[in-house]
């Protein structure tokens, strides 16, 4: 009985044990599961990603226990792989930015009912305009087709460009040409050209500065500006020798833009553009030497706006110069400076097709002039003052034809509005017939009118033709007299119908021949009432000629 009962409280003790047992497992499963649902099953190796404005690529840890998708909320940011099952390392893509400012994405990761997010950061650019060089520095010259430099800009922000020059009195030998300026928020890069010119000067370098500056700045913005030095080094100084001849010679042709190619690796002495002969001169130091100067200059085919350079005083044993052929002449209206005025043996200027319409007044003083050759300009009038002073010293040949930027076709009256800048018109000035030196005048193909100065010599008080031509007082040395091709009228004076050289001009060529048909300003038809239709009497020039030649 005993042992029954014995056994039965075990059986109900194990009973209520396992009754406890398992109430404690059900217990722990219980707490167990409470426990998973508030543990993550993602979990993210950053929170935050920070780019550049450049955008690019970064790599993140992601752990999850499961399968887990992600979705971003900006195009600009790209996840990939975009899905999986399980940790692995993910891929972050970013693009670069079109703003000044800071951009925001959030990539959002997903396992079951849980989720992460990550931000991604991305910095706007600067406004920004960097140069690729903060200094140029160029020589004096170089071969026109190498005048100019190019400098990178980068930028992100439209511009203006200004040139600051350091010396006021010397402006305006840079020139720059941007590129259309870059749009959008992204630096690109463009080229910029800067042309210069030839710099002459010996005294010292010439600076500027190239300024970009932000253009239409908001308010509240700091001003973007980025500058350029650029430095030319001033030129050799040229001092009147045989050396400086070369010098000058050079500058001159390279500002000039001549075709003449020079070859400086030869002699002065066979430059085919100069005439060079031994000179005794007083040099700078005050000494007396013998020495080869250039005394003969000539270029053609030239291509400037501007004056003769100022380097041509230093040709100081020069007599002849002979410039002629610049590109677009007739367009031109250049004022001739002194410079030329200071060349004390100049005996010679032949400035054909240059394009000036001023002479310098200072040029009453080339008293050792006997040429002056200036067809093919732009002179709208004659200066007659400095003609007839120069013809009180050395004065021979003047010539002033066609000077004309404008042909009318014989039709003056239909252009007399403007007749002032057509070229060389108005009426001839006695002041022209009484020059005591000079022996050829020519003024052909101009627009001249009105009837030739009578200088009030009348033959008709003379019987004979001898006497007519013995008693002439006007221009007795007059050799040469080309006006034809104007816009004359009238009767030819006395003094040209009997000038004893009448026969030696090629009259009916050069005189009585003006503008067939044409009309002048009052609308009158152009020619002469009394054009002789023969002339009898010799050229006593050519008699001359013979006889010299005889001898």
């Amino acid at each position: 009985m005993n042992e029954r009962h014995t056994f039965l409280v075990s059986i109900r003790y194990i009973v209520r044990l396992n009754v406890v047992l398992s109430m404690i497992v059900l217990c722990l499963m219980a707490c167990g599961e409470d426990e998973n649902m508030t543990t993550p099953q993602i979990a993210l190796s950053h929170e935050v990603l920070d780019f550049s404005a450049d955008g690019g690529v970064n790599d993140i840890q992601l752990t999850a226990s499961d399968e887990w998708t992600v979705m971003s909320d900006r195009e600009w940011c790209l996840v990939s792989p975009a899905n999986g099952n399980g940790s692995t390392t993910c891929e972050i893509r970013v693009d670069s930015s079109y703003l000044y400012d800071t951009r925001e994405a959030h990539l959002t990761f997903r396992c079951g009912k849980y989720s992460r997010q990550l931000v991604i950061r991305q910095l706007g650019y600067d406004r920004v305009i960097e140069l690729d060089k903060e200094l140029i520095e160029v020589p004096d010259f170089t071969d026109y087709d190498e005048m100019f430099e190019y400098i990178r800009v980068t930028s992100n922000i439209p511009y203006t460009v200004d040139v600051e020059y350091a010396d006021a009195s010397r402006t305006g030998w840079l020139k720059v040409t941007a590129e259309e300026h870059p749009s959008g928020s992204v630096p690109r890069t463009s080229t910029v050209r800067i042309d210069y010119e030839l710099y002459a000067e010996t005294d010292a370098d010439r600076v500027a500065t190239i300024v970009f500056k932000q253009k239409n700045a908001v308010e509240g913005d700091t001003l973007v500006e980025s500058r350029l030095t650029f430095r030319q080094t001033k030129a050799q100084e040229i001092i009147p020798s045989r050396q400086g001849d070369s010098l000058a010679v050079l500058a001159i042709a390279r500002l000039m833009r001549c075709a003449a190619n020079i070859d400086t690796s030869t002699p002065l002495i066979h430059w085919t553009n100069i005439d060079t002969e031994e000179v005794e001169y007083v040099n700078h130091k005050g000494e007396t030497v013998d020495e080869l100067r250039v005394v003969g200059l000539r270029f053609s085919m030239f291509d400037t706006d501007k004056t003769i350079p100022y380097q041509i005083r230093k040709l100081d044993q020069l007599r002849t110069l002979s410039l002629s052929g610049n590109t677009d002449a007739a367009g031109k209206n250049i004022v001739l400076e002194d410079d030329i005025t200071y060349l004390p043996h100049l005996e010679s200027l032949s400035l054909l097709g240059y394009g000036i319409c001023k002479l310098p007044a200072r040029m009453k003083e080339m008293t050792q002039l006997q040429e002056l050759e200036l067809s093919g300009n732009n002179f709208t009038t004659l200066p007659i003052d400095i003609i007839t002073e120069l013809d009180k010293h050395s004065l021979l040949y003047v010539n002033f034809a066609n000077n004309r930027a404008k042909d009318v076709f014989g039709k003056l009256n239909e252009n007399a509005s403007d007749k002032a800048t057509l070229g060389l018109h108005g009426s001839l000035p006695e002041a022209l017939f009484t020059l005591k030196n000079v022996v050829y005048i020519g003024l052909s193909y101009n627009y001249f009118e009105g009837s030739i100065p009578d200088m009030g010599y009348d033959a008709s008080q003379y019987e004979t033709e001898e006497e007519k031509v013995a008693n002439n007082p006007i221009m007795p040395q007059l050799e040469n007299l080309s006006i034809n091709l104007n816009f004359l009228t009238g009767n030819i004076p006395d003094w040209i119908l009997y000038h004893k050289n009448l026969k030696c001009w090629d009259p009916f060529t050069l005189v009585f021949n003006q503008y067939e048909n044409g009309k002048d300003a009052s609308g009158k038809r152009v020619g002469f009432d009394n054009t002789p239709s023969y002339i009898k009497r010799p050229c006593p020039l050519w008699s001359a000629d013979e006889e010299e030649e005889e001898e």
